[in-house]
């Protein structure tokens, strides 16, 4: 298009008067045809046609060819091209000696997949015009397709050399500039390494991407390739800062919208890409690379048959684009159809002999959903194809890295790298490798876990011991374990973790499986310990059901099994979410939706409702039908059914029948749970103030208006109207309460107990006024009034954190042991991070004479803090206590070199046992130093004495 205004431009100049009017018209015409207003465009060109027949003579035969490509450009921006070609023919036949016309045919063409006349258009646009770089530039594509490399290699650097030629007079022509900066990007991609490419890119970039836009600020296609450029290369905020550009002049590009979904897919955003290629997709409803980038993301969602029709769709907009049929390959192999996908392979072979990009793209979509095999194989065929790309060794690389072969992997990302600077992903996978060279591997049985020795060998030494210790009940629970030996990574910290899980900055989480290798967070690094062997056995659930089912799983039934494994009680905010959800079945995720919550979450709390009720489903298969039901499921995906089927053959009812029961499963549950004060729905204060305006005689709102004075700490304010919400309706709950506790404000407890006991009802409690309650009888000594507060704020609610609590302190005053220590067994398990319950729970069994319940939670607290010297020593205890001696002495040389407070009190411990194992000499080695350092401490001394006896030998 741009030659055809630079053309009409020269033109127009000695043309008769009343002409320049038209040519202002066609400028304005064309301002909005880059500006993407394509329907405007194209009544603006029909408008200027029509001016211009009026005209003495009607228009010239330039006047008329511009109006012709403009109109047909419009045309194409909505993906009308059958009527694109029926307006640019006539041009073309009626002016052989114009290439622009046959240029503009040529690439329509090639773009439908139809390379013969494709070639029949070049053929003729080159005869009018040789150094026509329309024409030239369809012809390097055509080469490109057809697996001719070398010869589009060959005619690229013919552009190069016609821009360093002409590099003047191309200064003024931008949409030259945008093809030469193409193709020389090809040519440098192809033939430069390293510094020289980097260079060379960059050049691109400045010398002939910015030339056109400085020719043509309304060039949106500069920034839009420098954008692509960038994305290329994963360097996301590069690509967005020019894409934005882009969008600037051109909001409706669809070429832009599907770039930018691009980097949407690249962040797992996958709702904004989806949006943005639905945008596309308005503005042209037959742009193919928008229904490709549709199928990605459908892939993503492990939304198969979905990701089949985006990609047949772009099959029937371009039957030969190998991006196309790379997807609909993809979509084929994902949903056990070999044969669709070995089609969709002939049918690009038939074409191209050496396709590197369908199968660079294959590999890309297989890598993503886990099919390793099928994806490597694609991956070694698109490097085969054309050595000379990076993306296809960097997809190798990556798949390695996700299957443990690090190795294999540091070789490619340097040659990928050496092959293209500008990839931000490569860079990052060598500094990650680089960063991991230093890291050692511990052995076990099962298990190789690997870990930076300056900071986390104490963590691998015991993660490695746990994961022996789960590893019989998970694989003979699932029934299947994993060949060979699992790779564990614990990477140093998150930026560490999140480069090596994914080559790029950022990852929300501090564990991740990829079916082969688990990588984690050190919990070292983490702002708050967290509760690693939690996270390590939920990750470890994916590698034995990833694996077992050949990685046929969906993503929501192998977290539903990993977090069933991991035990405790349903998460309070998990209760919230359902009772908000459930009872008016908004929001609510089924089994088309379930993986979305996961991948793409609409809002924050989705993807916890994913988890959540990915774990119902798997409860409700087994109340519904049978405890195996989940093993059934497994074998049903290990034969690669889909869940739809799955369903249908395990349990022989319907998916509608199968969701139906859900629900009314989802009912019962709710129907245990209670709503609480926290779960109130919020009324912003300005709101509360115009309904007690409207209402003043409403007892609730004056109750409720009492509280947020009192919760504002405005106790004059709140009085009067928890009194007049107790006059209204007396012994109001939530008046009372406010009432109760500005009397607690001035000490008169008493009174305060007196006036909410009225408040109270027993059968269906109000949760404020039973906690006070509570609190007052507690305060007054009334210990088993307390105790049947507590139980009956309890009823309901069996796991809820505040209440159980409150029990632990009466039980802890009655002196109720055993009632107190399963009090804090139950808050253990509501909080995994909790490390100081655990540290209360080996103390106290510890002092009960139980060894063994002891010993289990003293190991809970290093599953929380490895680092945490008093834990080791705790579990040293318990162990000693159990005359398991031999690890007991392990602990307590842990602890020693953690730097105790009390060292030499600790030693004397690590005696005890040293003779419990009849290691007297080392035993009074062990004193000897301690009593060198102190020569008065009485337990190493009476020990000493002790252990010098004859008995002791």
């Amino acid at each position: 298009m741009g030659y055809v205004i630079l053309f009409l431009a020269a033109s127009l100049a000695g043309q008769a008067p009343g002409t320049t009017d038209a040519s202002s018209d066609l400028d304005a015409a064309r301002r909005l045809l880059q500006n993407g207003r394509y329907a405007e465009a194209e009544e603006a060109f029909d408008a200027v046609a029509a001016g211009a027949k009026k005209q003495p003579g009607g228009p010239t035969p330039e006047f008329e060819r511009a109006l012709a490509l403009g109109r047909a450009e419009s045309l194409v921006g909505q993906g009308e091209y059958d009527k694109a070609v029926k307006e640019l023919e006539p041009i073309a036949a009626k002016d052989p000696k114009s290439p622009t016309a046959a240029a503009r045919l040529a690439e329509i063409a090639f773009n439908r997949g139809d390379w013969e006349k494709a070639d029949a258009w070049v053929a003729k646009a080159l005869a009018a015009a040789p150094d026509d770089l329309s024409a030239r530039w369809t012809a390097v594509r055509l080469l490109d397709a057809r697996g001719e490399l070398e010869k589009a290699v060959a005619a690229c650097k013919w552009f190069v050399d016609h821009f360093n030629a002409h590099n003047a007079e191309l200064a003024k022509d931008a949409e030259g500039l945008v093809l030469i900066g193409q193709a020389a990007e090809r040519y440098y991609r192809a033939t430069a390494r390293g510094e020289d490419l980097g260079d060379a890119l960059n050049d691109v970039i400045n010398e002939i991407y910015e030339a056109a836009f400085k020719a043509d600020s309304n060039c949106w296609k500069a920034p839009w390739l420098e954008g692509r450029l960038f994305l290329a290369g994963y360097n996301e905020r590069a690509a967005s800062k020019e894409l934005a550009r882009a969008q600037q002049i051109n909001p409706l590009s669809p070429e832009v919208l599907v770039t930018l979904g691009q980097a949407d897919l690249q962040g797992y955003r996958l709702a904004a890409g989806r949006s943005k290629a639905e945008r596309a997709l308005a503005v042209n409803p037959h742009y193919g690379p928008a229904h490709v980038l549709l199928a990605d993301l459908n892939i993503s969602d492990e939304r198969f048959a979905d990701a089949l029709a985006a990609a047949q769709k772009a099959v029937v907009a371009n039957p030969r684009d190998e991006d196309a049929l790379a997807r609909v390959a993809a979509a084929c192999r994902l949903r056990v159809d070999p044969a669709g996908a070995a089609a969709a392979e002939f049918s690009v072979l038939m074409n191209n002999p050496r396709p590197a990009n369908f199968y660079a793209a294959l590999g890309e979509r297989l890598a993503d959903r886990r099919k390793y095999f099928t994806a490597e194989r694609a991956f070694l065929l698109a490097a085969q194809a054309d050595p000379s790309r990076a993306d296809a060794p960097i997809g190798l690389g990556m798949l390695y890295m996700q299957i443990g072969r690090e190795d294999e992997a540091s070789s490619l990302f340097e040659s990928a790298f050496a092959a293209d600077p500008f990839n931000v992903r490569a860079d990052n996978m060598r500094r990650v490798l680089k960063h991991m060279a230093t890291y050692q591997p511990y052995e076990t049985k099962h298990f190789t876990v690997t870990y930076d020795p300056t900071q986390d060998s104490l963590l691998a030494s015991y993660l490695g011991r746990y994961l022996e210790s789960v590893f019989a009940e998970l694989s003979d629970g699932f029934g299947y374990a994993p060949p060979g030996k699992t790779k564990i990574e614990i990477m140093k910290n998150h930026q560490w973790f999140s480069g090596r899980t994914i080559g790029l900055p950022f990852i929300p989480t501090v564990g991740a499986c990829t079916g082969k290798v688990v990588a984690m967070a050190s919990p070292k690094a983490t702002n708050k310990p967290y509760n690693w062997a939690r996270v390590i056995k939920h990750e470890v659930v994916h590698v034995i059901t990833l694996q077992q089912t050949e990685f046929n799983i969906p993503h929501w039934y192998t977290e539903a099994l990993a977090v069933e494994s991991e035990g405790g009680p349903r998460p309070q905010e998990w209760n919230k979410m359902l009772l908000d959800r459930v009872p008016s079945r908004s929001k609510l995720l089924n089994l088309d939706t379930i993986n979305l919550g996961f991948i793409r979450p609409n809002e924050p709390d989705d993807r916890q409702m994913a988890y959540c009720q990915a774990q119902l489903y798997a409860r409700y298969m087994a109340k519904r039908f049978g405890a195996d039901a989940q093993i059934k499921m497994l074998a049903a995906y290990r034969r690669g059914l889909t869940t739809e089927r799955a369903i249908d053959e395990c349990f022989h009812v319907d998916k509608a029948d199968f969701e139906k029961a859900y629900l009314a499963y989802l009912d019962e549950v709710v129907q245990t749970i209670r709503t609480r004060v926290d779960q109130e729905k919020p009324v912003k204060f300005s709101e509360l103030e115009r309904q007690l305006k409207a209402k003043p005689d409403d007892p609730d709102l004056n109750a409720r208006m009492a509280y947020e004075h009192y919760a504002r700490r405005d106790l004059k304010a709140a009085r009067p109207l928890a009194d007049k919400a107790l006059k209204l309706k007396p012994n109001h709950p939530l008046a009372s309460y406010v009432k109760a506790r500005l009397m607690m404000s001035i000490g008169d407890d008493d009174a305060a107990l007196a006036l909410i006991e009225p408040a109270l009802d027993p059968k269906r409690p109000n949760e404020r006024v039973v906690d006070l309650m509570a609190e007052l009888t507690l305060k007054a000594g009334r210990l088993d009034d307390a105790e049947k507060l507590y139980e009956m704020a309890r009823k309901d609610d069996p796991q809820h954190t505040k209440w159980i609590a409150g029990l632990a302190r009466v039980h802890l005053r009655q002196k109720k042991t055993e009632a107190f220590l399963n009090d804090m067994a139950l808050i253990a398990a509501n909080d995994a991070d909790d490390l100081g319950v655990r540290k209360v729970l080996a103390e106290r069994w510890l002092a009960a004479g139980d060894a063994a319940q002891a010993e289990k939670w003293a190991e809970e607290c290093l599953h929380v803090d490895v680092y945490d010297p008093s834990a080791h020593v705790l579990l040293g205890d318990a162990l000693s206590a159990g005359k398991k001696y031999e690890r007991a002495v392990e602990e307590y040389e842990v602890g020693l070199k953690m730097k105790p407070k009390k060292p030499n009190d600790l030693k004397v411990k690590l005696a005890r046992a040293q003779l419990g194992l009849k290691k007297d000499d080392a035993a009074r080695a062990t004193l000897d130093e301690v009593l060198k350092a102190d020569p008065e401490h009485p337990e190493a001394k009476a020990l000493r004495e002790e252990s010098s006896k004859p008995s002791a030998k």
